[in-house]
């Protein structure tokens, strides 16, 4: 191009790119001169000359771009920038510069220059004294040079507010502080991501007293240690993402701080577990946190640990746990957050939690909840509390792998009659996995009627009738009884029905689903969860029932008990004083007892936690402990790994009569 044809009278805009603009003059942008032309770029034109008074007569210029023109003299920029005061951004990208002349602002008191971006060129070295007199420069951008070290004197005499030093070389937080440790600038945000800094404290932060937000991500950090940011008071928001393997700690009240409004510390793989004595101080001393981002990182799987690690956590609003391979809903910790309004459990391993009144029970601030791509296949009308989903406005729960059978029946219904609440993406991401005939068909292509679902309702049918038929004194009496202790009936029924029709074998190996089903108390948890699973699923590759976590949401514990203790292949028992106490596992006993006695003992592997008392045990477990040996747990590692060997020998032979522990 050998000359600038003339433009639209509207173009505000112009930018030149991968054009011969050798000698860049006024009388060569004549024509832009005939335009309102606000924004000027030149971007690799080989410029080699400009003049200094190029650009007097473009009145309405405020931007100015010169990128990528490697043989543009350095010494040209600072009597351009005086002939053009009304400028205030000016971008000087990629141009290869490893120094910048100390005069290239100087001389520009009466400049507009607010911004200025010298972001990706190869400078060492750079001081606050090259920009000192730009008194109205808000916005400096030096990410991705080759800076080590900066010296921030002589940006006090600048309105500096953000500075970004992203995909620099620095190893440490540089000092902010003048020479008699003085402040240098009201700065407000401050990045450096993507550099080497490995260690942070109390003491890196200094002379950053205006400091709002602050970008750590992408660097090496091993040890987040305790009060390092406490030295910033307006801190607001925190970001430190991406660190990785680098972190190994994180101390207590590491992020105190009175001010802090939004912290993220997602996608950096770090194992809050491994600390369980700092659970409570780890997010301590934050009474004004809003929103916090844990995504990518391994939280603790016990509920009681998940309510230490968001205690006091009063004024949050937004809890993101994405990918943080939680395999069950914590109980009781969503009600301990009474301010929470959006929360996001995308992509664990969450398959239900049993139509626990403890989950969302009383959770009456959450306005959005998302549970997409987790390992949901029902959900019913016992999922959530009625006042919990009406009080929604987004619920996201698509990807997941839904069983569309009568149990779907109600969910598929509400979707399509909800006015109040929005389902996320819906239709296009809810979609059927099981059975294998409804593989991918769409929820809404997939109709279940009143009829063909009629018998999940006889037990309503004959309450009514009875209703109908029983002085309503009478029926108000048992109605009441009933409904409070409906589950122990339900209980008694079940045994009931076992004493007198036995336990069901299935024939054929094939027909199992799970290796064995593991009997426990939640009060030995951590036992399953932190030893057995690991060494028995993770490393041997046997796959366990575990009710926490497998069990179906929708179905009534009774149920689910009998269908996955029938599709289990083998029984291991983790025996405790704890469940002597719990009467579902008095139930899975019983179940024990009928099975042993029809496939023998073999099938039934006993793990003692701890000494127990013969004469308080009940008389099932005595009679289990008559017909099995068992093996007693111990703390050494040496002796844990032969119990395990052992038990995984059990699972894998399962001979009637044999005993292998």
């Amino acid at each position: 191009m050998q000359y600038i044809p003339v433009l639209p009278t509207y173009t505000k805009t112009v930018l030149f790119t991968k054009t011969n603009f050798s000698n860049i003059t006024g009388k060569f942008l004549f024509n832009l001169t005939l335009i309102p032309v606000e924004r000027l770029h030149f971007i690799d034109t080989l410029t080699k000359l400009i003049d200094p008074d190029s650009f007097v007569n473009l009145t309405k210029i405020s931007t100015l771009e010169i990128s990528r023109n490697y043989e543009l003299p350095q010494d040209l920029i600072s009597p351009i920038l005086a002939y053009t005061p009304k400028i205030r951004t000016v971008k000087l990208t990629s141009n290869r510069w490893t120094t910048v002349p100390e005069d290239m602002f100087s001389g520009l008191h009466n400049s507009s220059i607010s911004v200025i971006s010298l972001k990706n060129n190869w400078i060492v070295n750079i001081s606050g004294r090259h920009f000192f007199g730009l008194h109205f420069l808000q916005i400096l951008d030096l990410s991705n040079n080759s800076l080590s070290q900066i010296n921030f004197t002589g940006f006090e005499s600048t309105s500096i507010s953000t500075i970004n030093l992203a995909s620099n070389h620095f190893t440490k937080v540089p000092s902010f502080c003048g020479p008699t440790a003085q402040l240098t600038g009201k700065y407000k945000t401050l990045k450096l991501q993507q550099n080497y800094i490995r260690d942070l404290d109390g003491s890196s932060f200094q002379c950053l007293q205006f400091l709002h937000n602050l970008f750590l991500d992408k660097n090496s950090v091993s040890v987040i240690r305790s009060n390092t940011f406490a030295q910033l008071p307006k801190l607001e928001k925190l970001s430190m993402t991406f660190i990785g393997d680098h972190l190994h700690t994180i101390e207590g009240y590491a992020f105190n701080s009175s001010s802090l409004k939004n912290l993220d510390i997602g996608n950096n793989r770090y194992k809050f577990d491994k600390l369980p004595w700092l659970y409570r101080t780890v997010f301590a001393s934050l009474p004004n946190l809003l929103s916090l981002d844990l995504t990518g990182n391994s939280l603790p799987s016990e509920s009681k640990a998940l309510g230490e690690l968001f205690t006091n956590l009063n004024k949050l609003e937004k809890l993101i746990l994405e990918n943080t391979a939680l395999k069950a809903l914590p109980r009781n910790v969503f009600q301990n957050i009474p301010n929470l309004e959006s929360l996001i459990l995308i992509g664990n391993y969450i398959s239900g939690w049993g139509d626990d009144p403890e989950v969302f029970g009383n959770v009456t601030s959450l306005r959005s909840l998302y549970l997409d791509g987790n390992n949901i296949k029902p959900v019913n009308k016992t999922s959530f509390p009625e006042h919990f989903l009406n009080s929604l406005d987004k619920l996201c729960l698509t990807n997941n792998p839904y069983t569309c059978t009568c149990d779907l029946k109600w969910f598929v219904d509400w979707i399509k009659s909800t006015k109040h609440t929005i389902i996320v993406n819906y239709p296009r991401r809810y979609a059927c996995r099981y059975p294998p005939e409804m593989n991918n068909v769409l929820l809404k292509n997939y109709n279940p009627t009143t009829k063909i679902c009629s018998h999940i309702d006889y037990p309503l049918i004959r309450n009514i009738c009875i209703a109908v038929f029983v002085p309503s004194t009478i029926i108000l009496i048992v109605v009441s009884v009933g409904y409070k202790f409906r589950f122990r009936l339900s209980y008694w029924l079940h045994i009931l029905g076992i004493k007198r029709v036995g336990y069901k074998r299935i024939e054929s190996d094939t027909d199992y689903r799970y290796d064995a089903f593991v009997i426990y108390s939640t009060v030995n948890r951590d036992f399953v969860f932190n030893y057995m699973i690991p060494e028995l699923e993770d490393k041997a590759g046997c796959r366990l029932c575990i009710h926490e976590r497998d069990f179906e949401v929708g179905r009534f514990i009774l149920d689910n008990i009998t269908n996955h203790f029938e599709h289990s292949k083998n029984i291991i028992l983790v025996l405790s004083t704890a469940i002597l106490n719990s009467e579902w596992c008095t139930f899975e006993l019983s179940l024990t007892q009928s099975r042993t006695a029809i496939e023998g003992p073999g099938v039934l592997t006993v793990i003692l936690l701890e000494e127990l008392d013969t004469a308080i045990l009940p008389s099932t477990v005595r009679a289990i402990l008559d017909t099995v040996t068992y093996t007693e747990w111990s703390q050494e590692k040496s002796k844990q790994s032969r119990i395990w060997a052992k038990i995984v020998t059990a699972l894998n032979t399962h001979k009637d009569g044999v005993d292998l522990l």
